[in-house]
């Protein structure tokens, strides 16, 4: 086997881990500049906590209440107590090195995740497997590029492997959501992942499943399989990626996002609307 997939890694293991994520690799949408700072200089950011918490009560509830404490601190009237003096230092005392959840965080985490939970095409997938997946492997072409990938979720349904990803969004429509996955090239992930796993298996092919869950009430699920097109789509776009880091290395340039004068053009909302009628009568030029 070509690489390794290990679960339930420490998020600071994997990021120790000497290889390209396909979130490094998409800074070059931007410019090479903009890889080549981000590589110089890493900027370690940690998700937005409620995003962790419902990743957490949604995919390992077992883990909620060891990961997690929840800020309900009141002064003598009532009122919420401020994070800092001696109203943080008795709840540090008391929680340790656990993440603070305000009660409404709290509340949402785990509503996000009896809705996903609750919905019988999502548990088609979460029913059994395996969380926070880290994947491993080497691009096969000579001089090849350790690369590395961290999945939500790994399971087998009906003897098939599957890698499931869990996103929330204000809207999980089909054509809302499918705006915002082409907006923010969600297929370069779901590719990457895919080939990662298929190098590491020698060619064995995972199903790839995302599940969408509102951010708010009453919290609706769509459950979306990642069709080949998307699939295929999205690897063009990271090995045209892929190609371009090579030459940027090769040559040591590393161009920001225009290399010569711009005209500058603005968005056609801009501009006033022509009515179609009076163009047609010449009146318009």
């Amino acid at each position: 086997m070509t690489g390794e997939i290990i679960s339930r890694m420490p998020v600071d293991e994997y990021r120790a881990i000497d290889a390209l994520n396909i979130t490094r690799l998409k800074e070059l949408r931007r410019s090479p500049m903009h890889y080549r700072y981000a590589q110089l200089y890493p900027k370690v950011t940690d998700p937005l906590i409620l995003g962790v918490a419902a990743h957490v009560a949604v995919l390992e509830p077992e883990r909620f209440e060891r990961q997690f404490a929840v800020w309900d601190r009141r002064t003598d009237a009532g009122a919420m107590a401020p994070r800092r003096g001696q109203y943080w230092d008795e709840f540090q005392r008391q929680h340790g090195d656990k993440e603070c959840l305000t009660p409404d965080q709290a509340a949402l985490a785990k509503a996000i995740a009896t809705a996903v939970r609750g919905d019988e095409f999502a548990m088609r997938y979460l029913a059994s497997g395996e969380p926070e997946v880290v994947m491993s492997w080497r691009t096969p072409q000579p001089g090849g590029r350790n690369c590395k990938g961290r999945v939500d979720w790994l399971a087998h349904v009906n003897g098939e492997p599957a890698l499931i990803g869990l996103k929330t969004t204000r809207d999980c429509r089909p054509f809302v959501f499918g705006s915002q996955a082409a907006k923010l090239d969600y297929a370069l992930q779901w590719a990457w992942y895919f080939n990662g796993y298929c190098a590491i298996k020698h060619g064995e092919r995972p199903r790839m499943v995302e599940i969408v869950v509102e951010s708010a009430p009453p919290h609706a699920v769509v459950v979306y399989r990642i069709p080949d097109d998307i699939i295929l789509q999205g690897e063009d776009n990271y090995q045209a990626l892929l190609a371009q880091l090579e030459e940027c290395e090769a040559t040591d340039r590393w161009p920001g996002p225009a290399t010569c004068e711009q005209v500058l053009t603005l968005p056609s909302w801009y501009y006033p609307a022509v009515d179609d009628d009076i163009s047609d009568m010449g009146l318009v030029a």
